[in-house]
């Protein structure tokens, strides 16, 4: 579980207008923050997937993956991780791999 200072809260994050940036696997966006650390959350909404248990365990997956904080982008970024339907077939490997080549897309914007 990834600790409460790095989890980003909706509320701080939909009033303001971040950049987004959109792949077949997921809807990522970001936005610069005034801290010393990344924040992330991610959503995943009932259409996307019925069952909660395989939602959530999406959501494990990911935030396990910038738990472990590799290819994370530079410092002081809040980050909303959308999965698309696709994503939901995957096993855990495939989706950290895909996870870390779409996350240094960040860094390039």
């Amino acid at each position: 579980m990834l600790a409460k200072k790095f989890r980003l809260p909706i509320g701080e994050f939909l009033p303001r207008k971040p950049k987004t940036i959109k792949t077949p696997n997921f809807s990522l966006k970001y936005l610069p923050n005034q801290l010393l650390f990344n924040r992330v959350s991610v959503v995943i909404s009932k259409k996307t997937e019925k069952s909660s248990a395989r939602r959530n365990r999406v959501k494990r997956i990911i935030l396990d993956f910038f738990r472990q904080k590799k290819n994370i982008p530079k410092k002081g970024t809040d980050i909303l991780i959308s999965p698309t339907k696709k994503i939901l077939e995957l096993k855990s490997g495939e989706i950290k791999k895909i996870i870390s080549e779409e996350i240094i897309l960040i860094d390039n914007f």
